[in-house]
């Protein structure tokens, strides 16, 4: 029996001349499982939005359990029946600590004291913040942060969870966990729609519906869309497949829509496929360049002093040269952001020294202005530090307080946006407001692109992108780090730290391992981090086990194609 149903439904921001939605039918039954894809802007969001109720449709009709959203008793009907975990996980924590944000649902919905109590539990059991109940929900990480949103829609009890890119900041082992939740909530009869832009997150559910500029153009299984040639959909050309189907397209074999490394690499020593090359070139870091950043001995805590003291570094000492690109990589929580905030001044260490550019930014006459400006910082979530009405007067704010006027400025923050994938002519004169949660991340690192600085410190700066921008932004990162800026990153992928010069892997506000990317993924991994290997390794490492010595380590998909033939 369908739950939720949609006939013809098209939505229309007030002020734009453009539907984000046009004549979208489907119908949902209980108990599907239902990935949602499509490129930034696409309108998955939106879709979102009114199948919980909380925007009507423009024209044609919504319904949910048989009632139409448009009216009085089916927007009730639809807020209740379907929970929403947001794309940007601060727009609904609305309590100051963990278990009262979870408990706000249940609360509003006039539950028992005992029964608020199990489902709050229960609730944050399920997302791992169970120890985290009295903690100060704004003292999280942003990953932390969106468990515990995903743990407030959980305590409602919704017949249907709709997830808005609730993986995009999480640490892979964390997202696991988020994605075996909603398959058990499949298996106990609840509804989930999960957008996402990770295929290989989309690969794990039965049925994908693909938006395209606001229209549905396809629905059906990961099988027969991952099977397409990409001619009948067009947006394949930005989503991509999932890791194991394009290795699998590359050598000529047939492509599975949810493949284990361990399988593919079966398939690939089974399939005659030789030895193509034994070697690849990578670049080197100059062992005689100076350092850029330095930690000695750093520690730092959150709420130091009271029964809610989170330490955040333990004795960290860390070096990053001039002109290299580093990963921080680590789980949810491990102390990345925190590292990245002690290099732009943002915060002050507990105990030990942090040098940035040559500065002691513990010195008395420092000047952290100056030091923000020449290495500034894409915060965590980017799209927070909007405040402009328009998109390019948001990215000349940077340059116009270092001085630019006129000419120069139109110049620098055209060239910025242009590099970040986003059209002057286009989107200059957007409402930033306007803009979707990929188009928004994208202005906000054009915003930092636009300081011109000598280093650039990124938290996360391809979260929640579609795949083909995803790979534009890693490319434009990996650009100006062989120009001679220096790059500091905390990412998720494994995929973009393979492509850095170095990776420092965190544990628990400690310094695990720090190595290059080959070290780090082949010698020294540990799975106790909770972090993956990138997927050309894992298969790599089968195909040794197999018998098929490559002759060399490979860290991405391209090498391990290109040593294959």
């Amino acid at each position: 029996m369908p739950l939720i149903e949609l006939e013809g439904a098209s939505y229309t921001y007030p002020g734009s001349l453009s539907p984000a939605l046009d004549s979208i039918s489907f119908s949902i039954d209980e108990g599907e499982y239902v990935a949602v894809v499509g490129a930034n802007g696409s309108g998955k969001s939106s879709l979102l939005r009114l199948l919980d109720g909380l925007r009507p449709p423009s024209s044609g009709e919504v319904r949910v359990s048989s009632l139409a959203t448009s009216s009085r008793e089916g927007r009730a009907r639809a807020l209740r029946a379907v929970g929403l975990v947001f794309q940007s996980p601060v727009d609904q924590i609305v309590s100051s600590s963990v278990e009262e944000d979870v408990a706000f649902g249940p609360e509003n919905l006039g539950l028992p004291r005992t029964e608020i109590r199990r489902r709050v539990d229960a609730a944050l059991a399920a997302v791992g913040l169970a120890g985290e109940t009295r903690r100060p929900s704004h003292f999280l990480s942003a990953g932390q942060q969106q468990r515990l949103a995903i743990a407030g829609a959980l305590a409602l009890d919704a017949r249907c969870i709709a997830f808005d890119e609730a993986t995009a900041m999480l640490d892979p082992a964390a997202r696991e966990t988020v994605l075996g939740l909603m398959e058990s909530l499949v298996a106990s009869g609840r509804t989930v729609v999960h957008v996402t832009q990770d295929m290989d997150e989309a690969a794990r559910a039965p049925r994908v519906l693909v938006l395209d500029s606001g229209r549905l153009v396809f629905d059906g299984s990961p099988e027969e869309l991952f099977a397409s040639d990409g001619d009948s959909i067009p947006a394949l050309a930005v989503l991509g497949r999932p890791d194991c189907a394009v290795l699998a397209r590359a050598l000529g074999l047939p492509a599975l829509a949810r493949e284990s490394a361990a399988e593919l690499a079966s398939r690939i020593a089974t399939s005659h496929i030789a030895i193509a090359r034994t070697a690849a070139s990578r670049g080197a870091i100059d062992p005689d360049a100076p350092m850029a950043f330095e930690l000695r001995g750093v520690s730092h805590a959150y709420l130091g002093g009271t029964a809610n003291e989170k330490a955040a570094l333990r004795e960290v000492d860390l070096d990053i040269p001039r002109g290299a690109l580093v990963a921080f990589i680590g789980r949810t929580g491990s102390g990345k952001s925190t590292a990245l905030q002690l290099l732009d001044g943002l915060v002050a260490p507990r105990s030990g020294t942090v040098r940035s550019l040559g500065v002691d930014l513990g010195g008395k006459s420092v000047d952290l202005r100056g030091i923000r400006m020449r290495a500034p910082l894409s915060v965590q979530r980017p799209e927070s530090a909007l405040f402009e009405l328009y998109a390019a007067d948001d990215v000349a704010f940077g340059p116009r307080n270092l001085g630019l006027s006129g000419k120069a400025l139109v110049e620098r923050v055209r060239a910025a946006m242009e590099e970040a994938g986003l059209g002057y002519g286009e989107f200059r004169d957007r409402r930033t407001r306007t803009l979707s949660g990929g188009e928004k991340r994208r202005l906000a690192l054009a915003g930092v692109l636009a300081m011109g600085g000598e280093a650039l410190l990124l938290d996360e700066p391809t979260s929640a992108l579609d795949p083909a921008t995803k790979a534009s932004i890693a490319a434009l990162i990996g650009a100006r780090a062989r120009g001679g800026t220096t790059v500091a990153m905390a990412t998720h992928s494994m995929d973009e730290a393979a492509a850095a010069d170095l990776v420092a892997v965190f544990v628990e506000g400690e310094i695990a391992a720090l190595g290059d990317p080959e070290t780090i993924f082949y010698d020294r991994y540990d799975p106790a981090w909770g972090l993956r290997r990138p997927f050309a390794v894992e298969v790599a490492i089968e195909l040794e086990k197999a018998g098929l010595s490559l002759g060399f380590r490979p860290l991405s998909l391209d090498e391990l194609v290109g040593a294959l033939a």
